[in-house]
């Protein structure tokens, strides 16, 4: 049943105007903020944590914005086939810079790109293939084999190869092509084995896997995240290298998460209704 609604929604979504495309992608999100119970729960206790000192209408409006987004992601997502690849580069408000600020913070050596469920990862994927770089995901297989099939159609045409996330980290620690990057979405602990780190003033496990990758490969980490602007486009936001100085593995890698989560945390704090993990993240602390 899922499959076939994916497969309408491509091909609704390649033929209705823009402003109709926005308006289904709202009612989609307040249908998902009345009726889904347990994700409006996750995302309430999320907000509580990131703000604090918000009352509850401010934090019921943030709480909206926040299933808004995934809404606008979930259209934007389904308009990617029949999209060009100079519109998906006209999305992306500063994309003829990209190489130049991958250079500036990698030195040019070869670097792990790491990000969250936070903005537009999946538009993200898209965009660096149009800037010519191979990539390698970790990523879930579709319970469907059609909507895995369109998965991969769009991964063949952007140059993206993605691992299963059971054995995604092995096979990049064995192989890696020169000059190919990872990307790998860093805030979700999977695998249960992740660092205990602070974050917004709380403890949450953050997964071990890019910071071990990179350690391994001698990478350096670069933190990026694609975040919706008021207009509807994208800024492409990357963080300052990381590279810890530790020379044993273990102390590298929790330095390394840790870095990385105090960056994740100053980005998402600028905007927490692009941070689209619904459920109660922080649970995942012991």
């Amino acid at each position: 049943m899922m499959a076939f609604w994916y497969v309408v929604a491509f091909r609704i979504v390649a033929v209705l105007p823009v402003w109709l495309r926005r308006a289904i992608a709202r009612l989609i999100a307040w249908g998902y903020f009345a009726f889904n119970t347990r994700q409006r729960r996750g995302v309430f206790a999320n907000l509580r944590i990131m703000r604090p000192e918000a009352s509850h209408r401010e934090l019921s409006r943030l709480a909206l914005r926040t299933f808004g987004q995934a809404g606008m992601n979930l259209v934007d997502f389904f308009e990617i086939p029949s999209t060009s690849d100079a519109q998906i580069e006209s999305m992306i408000v500063n994309f003829a810079d990209i190489h130049v600020l991958l250079d500036q913070r990698s030195g040019d050596r070869p670097f792990c790109l790491i990000t969250g469920h936070y903005g537009h990862w999946e538009l993200a994927g898209a965009m660096l293939g149009l800037g010519g770089y191979r990539t390698h995901a970790i990523a879930l297989t579709q319970n469907s084999w059609v909507v895995q099939r369109l998965y991969e159609s769009l991964r063949v045409r952007f140059g993206l190869t993605a691992h299963d996330v059971r054995f995604g980290l092995r096979d990049l620690l064995r192989y890696l092509p020169e000059g190919e990057v990872p990307a790998i979405v860093s805030d979700r602990d999977y695998a249960s084995g992740g660092e205990e780190v602070g974050f917004f003033g709380h403890l949450v496990r953050f997964p071990r896997g890019a910071a071990l990758l990179s350690f391994r490969r001698k990478l350096v980490g670069i933190p990026g995240f694609l975040v919706r602007q008021p207009d509807g486009r994208f800024l492409l936001k990357f963080g300052r290298p990381i590279n810890p100085e530790a020379s044993d593995e273990r102390s590298w890698v929790r330095a390394f998460v840790v870095d990385f989560a105090q960056q994740y945390e100053a980005i998402v704090d600028q905007d927490p209704t692009q941070f689209l993990n619904f459920f109660d993240f922080w649970s995942t602390a012991v």
